[in-house]
């Protein structure tokens, strides 16, 4: 298998994992791709409702995308905002 389509799909798992498991424990989010900031392997926006605290939410965000970067070794920015 050529080696970008290794990295797409283990990119592709480990993104799912993280967003399930991010689901799992806040059920009320949205997120979305956008574009990286800089040499992250990929970057997602989170958005919470106004009754989550955003400092609470980026913390197990970190903690989840530290567990994908040991397992995988990719690197996932969660950008965390509130609804509008």
């Amino acid at each position: 298998m050529p080696q970008i389509l290794t990295n797409n799909k283990s990119l592709a798992e480990a993104v799912t994992k993280m967003l399930n498991s991010l689901h799992s424990i806040y059920p009320g989010i949205k997120v979305a791709p956008i574009p990286n900031y800089e040499d992250e392997d990929f970057t997602v926006e989170i958005v919470i409702p106004k009754n989550l605290s955003i400092d609470q939410v980026e913390e197990i965000c970190h903690k989840e995308c530290i567990k994908i970067e040991d397992e995988y070794d990719l690197f996932i920015l969660p950008k965390v905002i509130y609804e509008e």
